[in-house]
């Protein structure tokens, strides 16, 4: 595997992620897991996410949480984003406080007979300046992961990323629940 990974952007040159970005020796490694997600917000659809969990963490003190939008784009260690090795190696320095990752695909629906690819409802969560999507987050992911997992309420210790309509999606459902 390369040590550096490359983005060509041509305004600024090469994009090189840095050691923040590459496993560290001495560093804790937290957990990934990985899960299914059926929506009653969205109806019919499927979605995997991931759960990253720091080698920090521990029951007795709630965990700040960040959610990733089009989390399978965030979770791998070969990535352009990495996030998993980027809070390990944050939550290490005392850069970031002990968080917990999760990692959220955007929802598919079957494939329907005789197809074989699901269809992507990817645009409309992301892109429709509802509540929608942040209802999903509030009644339906956090929850899951707070039964398994003490997480903080408090809206300064939560966040939420994405890139593209990823970032969108993250806008709006902040805007909808500023809580």
């Amino acid at each position: 595997m390369p040590d550096k990974f490359v983005i060509p952007t041509p305004q600024c040159g090469p994009f090189v992620l840095g050691p923040d970005s590459q496993r560290q020796s001495g560093v804790p490694r937290g957990t990934v897991t990985k899960a299914e997600w059926r929506s009653a917000i969205f109806p019919g659809t499927i979605r995997d996410y991931w759960v990253y969990v720091p080698a920090q963490y521990t029951a007795d003190q709630p965990a700040c949480v960040t959610i990733f939008q089009d989390g399978d784009f965030f979770v791998g260690d070969d990535g352009k984003y990495r996030a998993p090795i980027v809070m390990d190696n944050l939550i290490h320095q005392g850069r970031m406080p002990v968080t917990i990752g999760i990692l959220i695909s955007s929802g598919k629906f079957p494939a329907a007979t005789g197809k074989t690819d699901p269809i992507c409802n990817r645009f409309f969560e992301y892109t429709v300046l509802s509540d929608q999507y942040a209802r999903f987050l509030v009644d339906e992911i956090l929850p899951e992961v707070g039964a398994k997992y003490r997480l903080t309420d408090k809206p300064s210790e939560r966040a939420l990323c994405g890139s593209s309509a990823g970032g969108i999606c993250s806008w709006t459902a902040a805007w909808s629940r500023p809580d």
